[in-house]
């Protein structure tokens, strides 16, 4: 992967830092790192407390078995949920869910061809969720590796253990001092451990029989060794070890014997605990509540209570950490319990009886910190929020957990309502939907339900269109019985987005009516929202023209919101629409301003991709690259939608610039992958292109099924978006040898592409007409028309496809011998001097006799009669706009070329001739 790349992927699960220096375990790293070069799952196994965790971290420090900077971190001691398992490593790889499959498949398809390591971190309470993924893994990526940690082996096929236990002990033989202890792994943790705490720790001949003792009496046991070293501040050592002793006696006298190496922890902990201020105690057993770490702020709002004061929580904090009861981050203010020393304080505070209090604060906390970041997701202030958000992921889950648990499903939903923006972002849109499941079946406020609603109608859209055209009816249905337009206009723009590559035309219907009541509503970022699958259902209805009108005014508005991801949303409309105008310079500023958008690499691709595009058609280099760098970015990210746009992208680009096989074979399978999501109407241009290829190789019936394929297909009534097809009717018409049919629906197409302003084909179609005129015999009116074509091209710098100059050369060959030379360049100059509208007019006379009048209602198109007929029905300009879908100013536009053509002057003489026209 490049550089540039890995660059703009989030690397989530990097090894954490470490607080305090790894000692001792050189064979156990060396034959673990043997046992990784020859198996692909090895599992460190071992009890609480042994330091599994750090013995990974240091393999993945140390090891060799993948690439530098391939080896991903990834803790589960947060999660309860085993369904989020996938996710929760597909988020810590820096990888987003593709639209085609939830996290597992996400995980394995992008993982396919990678080389990396993965350290799977406290598996033991999510036993069968790791063995299925380390499964599916093994079975579907050949370079993924894998190092678990957990109290027992996963039980999969192929899986190599380590055992894990305590540290080398003191030998029984030499001279008792401190070099004598540091000797042994246990000693030497025990003494910088314990000089840690206290900066003059010395050990004499008598002290170090004492601590080697100790270390016996603890197994070896790291984090036990960790906490007793910790007390030399207050203790001596001699005092530690009675007071281990003790709690020792007591441990092996009672129920709770089990392992020798369970009972040493366990005496630790208990011993420490029993140790420490009332104070102290209480606030560490209400720590347990949190999930994955918290910081100081989050402890004092949650722990403050009974027997601890909020001001002295920071104090008794800083004592548990000194004491090695709780861990410190060394860069940031967070701190974590170890997952044995929080399963002992759960324990303690559920006998407590505590436990439910402490989880409704925990709830109210997080519900408090998301509303109060909610308003910041949806500006420039983003980046700095998701940071804040981003650690405390897993307490927000376990809140939402709990929310659901102890019914409190109103404050459930209005968290889940918060974290909208911050979910989607994440790429847990998986995630985001299950949690939407059991608060949407519960009686929640009805707002709290529409939040639910559009949230869970955007996250299925990925890969379930029909439950996310489902879900946006009924945030619909919710608020026409509520009578809220707000919501109503939420839901259609919802239904619209839904629709959008499925049928476009209710898209723009729905799209339009929810833009309009959110505008009325004041509803900024519907409305944007609304404006955008407007926009982008006009391009797939091929309405360039009307779409750059309506990306300017979602331009305009989004502009104000401060909100980037809505104002790179509108750029990629923009840039499209701009390509498809033929304002090259503007769609390449609005491509430049995407790529600028560095802490978002889908928006970089999407401008890597439209830039390609540009180039392309302006015969400039660097196409080629920047549509590799699209396809990459997207597949780094995992959104196969856009992988597979992209993937069309170069396809046509490859065709276009001369290498048809390798080009035809790239678009057709990104067309099928694209069809295969029901997107068969952003495919129409696809399919035309296709088919072009087959007709030029002669593989006529190869041409007829992908038009037949097409979503759109004749006979059908003549409209923008089928330009492309009747284009490649023509041509598959010419091949055939019907010139006169070939012609006419040269003609249909160029209309169709005139109408709704798209640029690029009316030129090409205006060559397809000129060729279909020499194919009649009409040589004088083919120059013209290349010679109007050619104009159209210099003015817009769009330059001929490598296939469209091996189609026109021998047309003009033919064209120049028939005509003599200077009377080819009299017609070429003649059609140069025409405008785009007067070449479309020359192009359309007669269609056969080439005579199509100049005037009255024969020489109108089908959108002028339309807008005159509306007018004869006395509809105002914006009425017949929101009943055509089309903006005010083109209706404008279609009536300016009405009155000249009809030679009248206002709306009313316009009613009269529309009557006598409709009149029977």
């Amino acid at each position: 992967m490049p550089h540039r790349i890995l660059a703009l992927v989030k690397p989530w699960g990097r090894l954490p830092s470490q607080l305090t220096s790894f000692i001792g375990r050189r064979a156990t790293i060396e034959l673990v790192d043997r046992r990784l070069a020859k198996h692909r799952l090895v599992s460190l196994v071992g009890p609480g407390g042994c330091g599994k965790t750090r013995l990974a971290i240091e393999v993945g420090q140390r090891t060799t078995v993948v690439p530098p900077g391939s080896v991903f971190f990834v803790d589960l001691s947060g999660l309860s949920d085993p369904r989020l398992v996938p996710g929760t490593v597909l988020r810590a790889l820096g990888l987003w869910e593709t639209q085609d499959g939830g996290p597992l498949e996400s995980l394995t398809t992008q993982l396919s061809e990678r080389d990396l390591l993965v350290l799977l971190d406290n598996c033991e309470h999510l036993i069968d969720a790791c063995a299925a993924l380390a499964d599916a893994l093994g079975r579907e990526c050949p370079g993924v590796r894998l190092l678990a940690t957990s109290r027992e082996q996963l039980g999969v096929g192929g899986e190599a253990v380590a055992d894990v236990g305590g540290l080398e002990l003191p030998a029984p033989v030499g001279h008792p001092d401190e070099q004598w202890l540091r000797r042994s792994e246990a000693g030497r943790l025990f003494i910088e451990r314990a000089r840690t705490a206290r900066a003059d720790f010395v050990v004499d001949s008598d002290d170090a029989l004492v601590v080697a003792r100790i270390c016996e009496r603890l197994d070896g046991i790291p984090l036990a060794l960790e906490m007793a070293a910790a007390r030399v501040r207050l203790m001596s050592v001699q005092a530690i070890a009675e007071g281990l002793s003790d709690r020792f006696r007591v441990l092996t006298s009672s129920r709770r014997s089990g392992p020798r190496r369970h009972r040493s922890l366990l005496a630790s902990i208990e011993w420490s605990c029993e140790l420490l201020g009332q104070g102290e105690r209480r606030l560490l057993h209400r720590l347990a509540v949190f999930a994955s770490g918290f910081n100081t702020q989050a402890a004092e709002a949650v722990c403050a209570g009974v027997d601890v004061e909020r001001d002295d929580v920071l104090r008794l904090l800083t004592s548990l950490v000194e004491k090695s009861l709780v861990q410190a981050s060394p860069r940031a203010d967070r701190f974590w319990l170890h997952e044995t020393m929080c399963a002992y304080a759960a324990a303690a505070l559920d006998a407590e009886g505590a436990t439910g209090a402490l989880r409704d604060r925990h709830l109210d906390y997080f519900a408090a910190l998301a509303k109060r970041m909610e308003p910041r997701q949806r500006t420039s202030d983003f980046a700095l929020t998701r940071k804040e958000l981003e650690p405390e992921l897993d307490n927000l889950r376990a809140a939402l957990r709990w929310s659901v648990e102890s019914k409190q499903f109103d404050t459930g939903a209005a968290l889940l309502s918060s974290l909208a923006t911050f979910l989607c972002d994440e790429g847990l849109h998986s995630e985001a939907l299950a949690q939407c499941g059991p608060l949407l079946v519960a009686d929640i406020e009805p707002s709290l339900r529409a939040e639910l609603l559009f949230l869970a109608g955007r996250c299925s859209r990925l890969n379930n269109p029909a439950m996310s055209l489902y879900l946006a009816s009924e945030l619909v249905s919710l608020g026409r019985s509520l009578g809220d337009e707000r919501v109503q206009a939420a839901g259609l723009v919802r239904w619209a987005t839904s629709q959008l590559d499925a049928d476009p035309e209710a898209a723009l219907k729905a799209a339009t009516e929810g833009t309009r009541l959110a505008r009325e509503g004041g509803q900024q970022l519907i409305e944007i929202l609304g404006l955008h699958a407007k926009g982008w259902a006009l391009i797939r209805l091929g309405r360039p023209a009307e779409a750059l009108i309506v990306g300017e005014e979602a331009a305009e508005v989004s502009d104000s919101s401060d909100w980037p991801t809505s104002q790179y949303s509108v750029r990629t409309l923009l840039s499209y629409a701009s390509i498809c105008n033929g304002r090259f310079t503007r769609a390449l500023e609005e491509a430049g301003r995407m790529v600028c958008a560095g802490s978002n690499p889908h928006y970089v691709a999407c401008g890597e991709a439209y830039r390609a595009e540009v180039l392309a058609r302006q015969g400039k280099p660097g196409a080629a690259d920047a549509i590799n760098l699209a396809v990459s970015l997207e597949s780094a990210l995992g959104y196969a939608f856009f992988v597979a746009s992209n993937n069309a992208g170069r396809g046509r680009i490859l065709i276009w610039q001369g290498q048809q096989d390798d080009g035809y074979q790239v678009l057709e399978a990104a067309t099928a992958k694209l069809e295969s999501f029901g997107l068969s109407a952003m495919c129409v241009e696809n399919r035309a292109v296709l088919a072009e290829v087959a007709v030029r190789r002669g593989d006529l019936l190869t041409a007829r099924q992908h038009l037949d394929t097409s979503s759109w297909r004749l006979p059908r009534a003549i409209e923008p978006a089928g330009a492309p097809i009747l284009g490649v009717e023509a041509r598959l018409a010419r091949a055939e040898g019907r010139s006169t049919r070939a012609h006419g629906l040269a003609c249909d197409g160029l209309a169709a592409a005139f109408e709704g302003g798209h640029m690029l084909w009316v030129i090409d179609l205006l060559e397809l007409v000129a060729i279909t005129c020499g194919d009649l015999g009409r040589p004088t009116e083919a120059s013209r028309l290349l010679g109007a074509a050619e104009s159209q091209r210099d003015l817009i710098g769009y330059v001929r496809s490598a296939p469209t100059r091996d189609e026109l050369s021998p047309v003009q060959v033919d064209l120049q011998a028939a005509l003599g030379d200077d009377a080819f360049a009299r017609a070429m100059s003649e059609g140069r001097a025409l405008s785009l509208e007067e070449a479309v007019a020359y192009a359309q006379r007669g269609r056969g006799s080439h005579k199509l009048a100049r005037s009255g209602w024969e020489s109108l198109t089908a959108s002028e009669q339309q807008v005159a007929s509306l007018v004869g029905q006395h509809l105002t300009n914006a009425e017949i706009a929101q009943r055509l879908f089309i903006s005010v100013p083109t209706v404008k536009s279609h009536l300016n070329r009405v009155f000249a053509k009809l030679d009248i002057n206002n709306r009313g003489q316009l009613a009269a001739a529309a009557h006598r026209i409709e009149a029977p």
